[in-house]
C-alpha cells in the first residue's frame, strides 16, 4: 500500500480508496467524491493557503483534499461525519499535519477549533445542508480569511446574483453583506462519483474588510419580510415588520421608493430600511 507521505500533495482518485477498504457512497448522506483532478486542483489554487495556516475541510470523505493541502499549510482539520470512512482514513493513515475530526460540520465551532491564527474553510457542501453550511459561516462577521467551497449550479447563481434578478434574494443579501463572492469553475456531474443529478459550480467566499450592511436581528427581519412577499412592493412587504400604517414612513426615512419590488434593492437600501426601522 503507498504511504500517505507518498500520496500528499498528489490527487488520489476516491474511487482507489473506496475500493480499497470495500466501501461505497452512502446516498443517505448525500455522498458524491470528486473525481475530476482539474476541478480539484482547481479549488486548491483556489484557496491558496498560507505556510501557517489552518484549513478546516468540510466533508473530508477520503482526503484526496487533505492530502493535496497538507503539504500547503500549517495544519488541516478534516471533518467527516461517516464512521466508516473516518475509520478507513485512520487506519491507512493522513499527514502529520492533518487531524480527522468526527463531527457535524453545522454545529462545529470553526472559529473556536482554529485559534488566533490565520484559517480558511474548503468543501464540497452536501446539497441539503448548503443553506445551513453557509449561514454558519457568514454568520456575524467572518474570522476566514478565504472560503472555497462547492454548491449547486443553482446556489451559485444566487450567491453570484445582483439586484434586480431573480436570483437575488435571502442567501444573497446575508452572503454578499460580509463576503466577496467569486466564480472558480464549473463541475458537470461526470466529475463526480457517482454522477449527481445536478451540475456544480465552485465559488471563493472572501470577508470584506467593512461589510456592506449591518447584519444585525433588525436586518434580518426587514430582509426575510420583503423576501418573503417579494412580488408584492417594499410597502406591503414592510407591513409585517411595522405595520402598515408605519411602513410608508419608513420607506420615506429610509428614501425608497414605497412602491419598487424588493428584488430590486441592493444592500445599501435595504440597510436604509432596517435602519429606519430599528430607529422607530
Amino acid at each position: 500500500m503507498t504511504e500517505p507521505s507518498e500520496r500528499s500533495n498528489t490527487f488520489e482518485d476516491p474511487r482507489a480508496f473506496l475500493g480499497r477498504h470495500g466501501l461505497r457512497p452512502r446516498e443517505s448522506f448525500g455522498q458524491c467524491f470528486l473525481v475530476a483532478r482539474p476541478v480539484a486542483e482547481a479549488i486548491v489554487a483556489a484557496l491558496d493557503p498560507g505556510p501557517d495556516e489552518t484549513v478546516v475541510e468540510i466533508g473530508t470523505g477520503t482526503g484526496t483534499l487533505a492530502r493535496m493541502l497538507a503539504p500547503r499549510c500549517g495544519r488541516v482539520l478534516a471533518l467527516e461525519r461517516d464512521r466508516d470512512l473516518a475509520r478507513a482514513l485512520m487506519a491507512e493513515g493522513l499527514p502529520g499535519n492533518v487531524t480527522l475530526v468526527e463531527t457535524d460540520a453545522v454545529t462545529y465551532d470553526y472559529a473556536g477549533a482554529c485559534g488566533a491564527g490565520p484559517w480558511s474553510v474548503v468543501g464540497n457542501l452536501p446539497y441539503q445542508l448548503t443553506g445551513r453550511l453557509l449561514r454558519a459561516l457568514t454568520e456575524g462577521t467572518p474570522r476566514w480569511r478565504r472560503a472555497v467551497v462547492m454548491v449547486q449550479r443553482e446556489v451559485a447563481r444566487r450567491l453570484l446574483a445582483s439586484p434586480g434578478g431573480e436570483d437575488w434574494g435571502v442567501l444573497t443579501v446575508f452572503t454578499q453583506a460580509v463576503s466577496a463572492v467569486e466564480r472558480v469553475c464549473e463541475a458537470s456531474p461526470g466529475c463526480f462519483h457517482p454522477p449527481p443529478r445536478v451540475y456544480s459550480t465552485v465559488v471563493k467566499l472572501t470577508p470584506r474588510e467593512a461589510p456592506l450592511a449591518r447584519v444585525d436581528e433588525t436586518f434580518q427581519r426587514v430582509v426575510h419580510a420583503l423576501f418573503a412577499a417579494r412580488r408584492k412592493t417594499v410597502k406591503n412587504g414592510l407591513a409585517s415588520v411595522v405595520g402598515r400604517e408605519r411602513a410608508a414612513a419608513v420607506c420615506a426615512r429610509a428614501e425608497i421608493d414605497p412602491g419598487l419590488r424588493p428584488e430590486v434593492l441592493a444592500l445599501d437600501a435595504l440597510d436604509r430600511l432596517a435602519r429606519a426601522v430599528a430607529t422607530g
